[in-house]
């Protein structure tokens, strides 16, 4: 029963995760294009903050529900290495998990903040806005790795194990 419900949180956790992402790159990136610039920048910062404390609350999640289920005897992940000692799924999930919190703090604290950095007195105002659109185009390249890593790890999360004695896959 408790792997049962650890099993379902795990899942639950990867998909709002990955929701996230998906949302991210196929709903709020498009709409900015056809947002006033005035507005674009307000919402933007208001949307990645929200998204980054989103993300970082499943990441977490994620970490203890595969800790739960760890210290309740089950392999984090189903794995199809039966002579290694920790399946390679887990491992594939452990490296997207380590990906994906090094890519969401990249974004939240350092590419975000320079894509609404402000002009100080003194500074050129055309450097400044240079900054700013090479902080975007950044933060569109890490919102595509971003989602494919959330992808791959989900796929991993959900790859079928065979059943009963043989080999494995």
């Amino acid at each position: 029963m408790t792997r049962t419900v650890l099993g379902y949180l795990f899942t639950i956790e990867w998909a709002v995760y990955v929701g996230g992402a998906l949302f991210m790159e196929l709903v709020w990136r498009p709409l900015q294009r056809h947002v006033p610039p005035g507005q674009t920048g307000a919402m933007c910062l208001a949307m990645g903050r929200r998204y980054r404390w989103l993300a970082l609350a499943c990441l977490a999640l994620i970490a203890g529900t595969a800790l739960a289920w760890s210290a309740v005897g089950g392999e984090l992940a189903p794995g199809a290495g039966r002579r290694s000692t920790v399946p390679w799924s887990t491992v594939a999930l452990g490296a997207a998990w380590v990906v994906l919190v090094g890519l969401v703090a990249t974004m939240g604290l350092l590419v975000h903040p320079r894509s609404h950095a402000r002009s100080h007195r003194g500074q050129d105002e055309g450097e400044v806005r240079r900054r700013r659109l090479r902080a975007i185009r950044l933060m569109d390249v890490l919102l595509r790795v971003e989602l494919a890593v959330a992808l791959m790890g989900a796929l991993v999360a959900v790859w079928p194990v065979p059943s009963g004695p043989g080999k494995a896959l």
